[in-house]
């Protein structure tokens, strides 16, 4: 029997873009102005800061933004058709949880204008890969992912995701205002962040997430990847819902790249161990089970259970799970962690693994 601790948090990640707008009594078919400056070509940087900040009950890791970072934004009103305008991110501020930054039309000379009454206001990122709607944003994660080498810190390697996969949204209702538009951006995805080492010499060639049917045992097969698509109710002030679209997939596999963007396997070791995330669908997922390939041919599979009843992970969380150990030989393991209902706000879990 093998024992080892595991420490599993949750946490939400959450981001916010600050614009502002100029004071006047009539604001109709003024731009809606954004205090900002040019900024680099488009490309998509965000990344996640490292920092945790407690707020409502849970715990969130900040996303923080990169110049050149680029958004679309779209507004409709009762008077106005949909219009739609890309905008790029500069000026850059951290105020705790949040990663500030204002905005410019990105592409055009001008921006959105106000018209009369109520605005409804939604918004996507990254720009290059999200698909507008009425009230509705689309985008895809995807069932083939990298992991970049960024550095090494301490004993652990640590490996950063394509953020250009990180589908986050942001929605609003309001009145023409000369005080500011603040958006609060929201991962529209579920992160699962795996610091993993071992208890021997181990190069690993790719990691793979799945739900399905194992053996003789039976679990829901879910989507890990696929379209998804976020839904805002004018309503309920702009609330947001999420539903898988188009074609999807249960699998999730993960390729690990050196810092040329070239292919790379990384070696844990008993003093060595990885940091990587893995990006799935906003939506409660349960049945996972996780799969290292390893340079000589072989796997090792740890299911994600909690007394051989599958563990379900909440939607559009950010999900640790630190210190397991890939064994040696073959392996096919659960993992348990004490039965409390409040796990998912609790900021960190001991699991035994046996």
């Amino acid at each position: 029997m093998r024992t080892s601790r595991v420490i599993i948090s949750i946490a939400a990640a959450a981001i916010s873009l600050l614009g502002f707008v100029g004071c006047t009594k009539n604001m109709t078919g003024l731009e809606i102005r954004f205090r900002a400056k040019t900024s680099a070509a488009p490309v998509t940087k965000t990344s996640f800061s490292g920092e945790n900040y407690d707020g409502g009950g849970k715990t969130y890791e900040r996303i923080d933004w990169s110049d050149g970072d680029i958004i679309v934004l779209a507004m409709k009103n009762d008077e106005t058709a949909m219009a739609t305008q890309n905008y790029s991110v500069n000026t850059i501020s951290t105020v705790g949880v949040n990663s500030r930054t204002d905005l410019m039309p990105s592409g055009a000379e001008n921006g959105l204008t106000w018209g009369e009454g109520t605005h409804d206001f939604w918004s996507g990122y990254p720009a290059s890969k999200v698909t507008v709607g009425d009230h509705t944003l689309s985008a895809t994660i995807p069932a083939s992912q990298i992991a970049t080498y960024s550095r090494k810190s301490g004993n652990t390697v640590l490996f950063t995701p394509d953020m250009s996969d990180a589908f986050m949204v942001a929605s609003l209702q309001s009145a023409p205002a000369n005080n500011g538009i603040n958006l609060d951006f929201y991962p529209a995805f579920t992160t699962f962040d795996f610091t993993v080492g071992a208890n021997d010499n181990i190069t690993i060639t790719s990691f793979e997430m799945e739900t399905s049917t194992y053996e003789t045992e039976t679990s829901t097969t879910m989507p890990l990847a696929g379209g998804v698509t976020a839904s805002f109710d004018t309503a309920s002030g702009m609330a947001c819902s999420y539903a898988v679209s188009g074609s999807s997939s249960n699998t999730v596999s993960l390729a690990f790249h050196d810092d040329k963007n070239q292919p790379y396997n990384p070696i844990i070791t008993p003093t060595t161990s990885m940091n990587f995330k893995v990006f799935a669908l906003p939506q409660d997922i349960t049945g996972i089970r996780i799969t290292f390939n390893l340079s000589d041919g072989t796997f090792r599979s740890l299911r994600l259970k909690q007394s051989d009843s599958w563990i379900t992970f909440p939607a559009a969380a950010k999900i640790n799970i630190s210190g397991l150990l890939v064994p040696g030989a073959i392996w096919y393991v659960n993992f348990d962690y004490p039965r409390e209902e409040q796990w998912i706000v609790h900021n960190d879990i001991e699991i035994g693994v046996e």
